[in-house]
């Protein structure tokens, strides 16, 4: 039967029996010999160690089998033993360096033979004692782990909780303000605005507890990709513009930075940064003045700066602003928050390897300023570090006359598929003059790209994690994607992946290293190829962009007619519909139809009441109002008349 940890108190090794009666009986006086064991040398040693895991081992440094030393790595290797305090016991004078690498590998005290009894009896009740208090520290911490835990737990589900409600407030705010701006009273429409504006801030608080939580967890992973920096901040100030217009705030944008000019960035997360230091600048900014966000190359950072016209910082809290929960006397008389804005813009700054920091302009006003590193991607990899890669990149031109024999797909869609970033960048900066390119990191992401992109061509390496390259081409042969040609480029390009890929009926290989010349000139014969192939172009009509556009329209009309009488049907509804951000949606619907996605709701409802209407499907118009989720007739009537070019007219 084993003895528990509680009744096991010192193991003692050594290879002198002698030794060991000598230490038993130093034990006894400290009235901790009950349960010592004993043993001869390292290996049965760690043999006891691990069936009774006592509180304190005592062990010689030279002994046959496994010595000391030995016995002190095999003990803090192991998770279950790594705890116990070890004492060396030795009558060998060692070097001081042979003394530091055994305390690094956490022997906890030294004793020479022959020992002082009281300096032994010290020494041992003072190690049990840390033991002890360390064991009591560790569990505290082990408790209040489980405490940050179940907080955080908490607020994670409070933060979710809070979405849904919110959703409905903010839903409902707007149809009001939408539906019935024209005949509310304008004291009613400030209240309907106050409470709009007071649920997007809720809303705001709400995400900050969520990405502050999964900070915490270490959830917060990014996922980069290229982005053309001035599009990404024009963008970003057309949304945000017209909060800055309600306030009598110009918000502009200043770059010197070429349209080409790329970055790579998580533009999911670097928006938020973006939002957060808008924000913190309205907070402090007067009517009639102006927020700019600049963009600038700075050597091998790119910098965007922005800059405000209010009171400037105190330079004594420019660090301590960065810090969570931290709100400045000024500010908490301008707004409710918690504080972590700054904060959580700093960590996602430092998750893309940059900095942020503050100061003051030499006019009046504050500038943020936000400095990215160019030569970046993904991971740990640094863009171009490879040799080969370099050469590449270096040689990659083509003369006028070569690309003028080349055919002109500039429509056309590559899909480039390896797990090296740098990869990935190579092969999109040969051929990105002349495609649009999309990447993915292995085979999985590769399908779920071909079911959100129009793809005409796919580059596929044959190592990779998750799934690899013949894996990929297998799945994509029993899918509708099985005419989509493939070239493989990759490393591993022998005897035997060459008749697999003759197998896969894949003809097209290149190894790597490869010639940039040679990759543009098999990219454009197969593309040319597919084109001329009239079977594989009808099997490829349904990635004509008209005819995608056209099938997402259709599912989101069916989405609103299922939804045609529910007052809480909104915007957010369309974009997980097809699993986009709103702001996303927007582009869409301008692409696509020219409107926005309200308009295009409301059209769609119209539409389908005019039905009812001429089909005698409604006997009032009050019904008609109702079929569509309104109850408003007079404000029904004019927007019917506004959608639908007439008045609503019931059939006799």
């Amino acid at each position: 039967m084993n003895q528990t940890e509680s009744n096991t108190s010192i193991l003692v090794i050594d290879d002198n029996p002698d030794n060991l009666k000598i230490i038993i009986d130093e034990l006894k006086e400290l009235g901790l010999h009950k349960h010592a064991l004993t043993a001869p040398n390292g290996k049965i040693g760690l043999k006891l160690a691990k069936k009774y895991i006592p509180k304190l081992i005592l062990t010689d440094w030279e002994m046959p089998v496994m010595d000391g030393y030995e016995l002190v790595e095999a003990v803090k290797a192991d998770e279950a033993l790594t705890h116990i305090p070890i004492i060396m016991v030795t009558a060998v004078m060692k070097k001081p360096e042979d003394l530091s690498e055994s305390f690094k590998a956490g022997v906890h005290d030294f004793l020479s033979k022959p020992f002082i009894k009281l300096e032994f009896q010290a020494r041992v009740k003072n190690v049990i004692r840390l033991s002890q208090t360390e064991k009591e520290l560790r569990e505290s911490y082990e408790k209040l782990s489980e405490l940050d835990k179940a907080k955080s737990t908490f607020f994670a589900n409070v933060s979710h909780d809070l979405k849904n409600p919110i959703a409905i407030i903010l839903g409902l705010t707007d149809m009001l303000l939408a539906e019935h701006e024209d005949v509310l009273p304008l004291d009613t429409m400030d209240k309907l605005k106050a409470i709009q504006r007071f649920s997007h801030s809720l809303n705001n608080l709400s995400s900050e507890i969520r990405e502050l939580i999964r900070l915490d967890e270490g959830l917060l992973k990014l996922n980069k990709s290229k982005c053309y920096l001035n599009e990404f901040i024009d963008e970003f100030i057309t949304i945000f513009k017209p909060t800055a217009e309600a306030k009598g705030v110009a918000l502009e944008m200043k770059s010197s930075l070429d349209d080409t000019e790329w970055i790579m960035l998580d533009t999911w997360h670097f928006e938020k940064v973006l939002f957060n230091l808008v924000s913190n600048a309205l907070d402090f900014a007067q009517p009639n003045t102006k927020i700019e966000i600049e963009c600038k190359r700075d050597e091998e950072d790119i910098c965007i700066l922005v800059s405000d016209e209010g009171p400037g910082i105190d330079p004594s809290k420019t660090e301590q602003m960065f810090n969570r929960f931290y709100t400045s006397d000024e500010l908490n008389t301008k707004r409710e928050g918690l504080g972590i804005g700054l904060a959580i813009a700093k960590e996602i700054v430092t998750l893309h390897e940059g900095t942020i920091s503050a100061y003051n302009r030499s006019k009046k006003g504050a500038t943020f300023e936000v400095r990215i590193p160019m030569l970046k991607t993904n991971g740990d990899h640094e863009v171009l570090k490879d040799s080969w890669i370099k050469d590449q990149l270096k040689h990659n031109e083509v003369s006028e006359a070569q690309a003028e024999t080349l055919p002109s797909e500039n429509q056309s869609s590559v899909l480039i598929v390896d797990d090296n970033p740098d990869i990935r960048l190579l092969i999109s900066e040969i051929l990105r003059k002349d495609f649009r390119i999309h990447e993915a990191a292995d085979g999985r992401q590769a399908l779920e790209k071909l079911k959100e992109r129009d793809i005409n061509l796919i580059i596929i390496d044959l190592a990779m994690p998750v799934m690899d390259g013949f894996e990929l081409i297998e799945k994509m042969q029993e899918t509708k994607y099985k005419d989509i040609p493939c070239l493989i480029v990759s490393s591993r390009v022998g005897k035997e992946q060459l008749e697999r890929a003759l197998d896969h009926d894949v003809e097209h290989v290149l190894p790597k290293p490869f010639d940039t010349k040679e990759l543009k000139i098999r990219v454009h014969h197969l593309l040319k190829k597919k084109g001329e192939e009239n079977s594989v172009a009808r099997t490829f009509s349904h990635f004509d962009p008209e005819n995608t556009r056209k099938e997402m329209i259709r599912q989101l009309e069916t989405l609103v007619i299922k939804n045609i009488d529910n007052t809480l049907f909104g915007i957010q509804d369309l974009a997980s519909e097809i699993a986009v951000s709103q702001r996303k949606l927007f582009q869409v619907f301008k692409v696509a139809l020219n409107i926005t996605p309200l308009e295009f709701v409301k059209k769609i409802k119209y539409q389908y009441a005019a039905q009812l209407i001429n089909l005698n499907k409604v006997g009032t118009l009050t019904d008609a109002a109702k079929a569509i989720g309104m109850t408003n007739v007079t404000m029904f009537k004019k927007q019917y008349e506004k959608y639908i070019g007439e008045e609503p007219v019931l059939n006799k």
